[in-house]
């Protein structure tokens, strides 16, 4: 008996955190529609939305003084955005973490050779919750991409420990960018490139990565973390 209420308790929960979970995401997804229409993009595809990425901001800027968006919303329609930039790049070759046992490890994975590739969505403040997500290992390397906007979070001393934890990249808005300390831009990857670039090249650098694979008559995509 005991045993059977512990296990309705855990289902109650498990609805209850489902049911929190799909509000936000229909919150997020109508902010967003109401963005594309006052932008005129609601039907363009998503490499045109994305393409529209720096109109997008202020809008939402302007909707988040109207009604002040949740951290969860928020976090939810940054989610959808960098959707938009792999599903442009990369269309069959990633996939969303939705599970909440996988969810502190970022919000995306790349398929890649030899490895995966995590990517890990935070928007506005970082503090350390970009910095503690990710594999922490270079075997499947992490790349940071959001609407960060502060940029003395993103000082040398402080990036020295995302490449400790296995970052390849971390992407931001380039008003963000042009703010960032001098030795923070020109630091580089463990693969000798950019570490911090600009919010808008993740599409052009996963394809830059791509390589080709055939599996029997199968013919897939995957990116090469090295060529990051």
């Amino acid at each position: 008996m005991i045993l059977l209420y512990m296990i309705l308790i855990i289902l109650y929960f498990c609805n209850f955190i489902f049911k929190i979970e799909t509000k936000m995401s229909t919150k997020a997804d109508e902010i967003l529609k109401r963005v594309l229409t006052r932008l005129n993009i609601q039907d363009k595809s998503n490499e045109e939305k994305l393409n529209n990425i720096y109109k997008i901001f202020p809008e939402l800027d302007k909707l988040n003084q109207e009604v002040k968006f949740s951290v969860s919303t928020t976090g939810t329609i940054t989610e959808r955005i960098c959707g938009w930039a792999l599903d442009t790049a990369l269309p069959n070759g990633y996939y969303r973490l939705t599970g909440n046992s996988d969810k502190w490890l970022g919000d995306y994975v790349i398929l890649g050779v030899p490895f995966n590739v995590v990517i890990s969505v935070k928007s506005y403040k970082v503090k350390e919750r970009l910095l503690v997500s990710g594999s922490g290992s270079l075997l499947v390397p992490t790349i940071g991409w959001g609407f960060m906007n502060d940029p003395k979070e993103f000082k040398y001393e402080r990036l020295q420990s995302y490449l400790y934890r296995g970052f390849i990249a971390i992407y931001m808005p380039n008003f963000t960018l042009k703010n960032v300390e001098k030795n923070s831009l020109a630091l580089l990857n463990v693969h000798k490139n950019k570490f911090l670039r600009p919010i808008e090249n993740l599409v052009n650098d996963i394809k830059k990565s791509q390589e080709k694979k055939i599996f029997g008559q199968s013919v897939m995509y995957a990116v090469n973390p090295r060529k990051f």
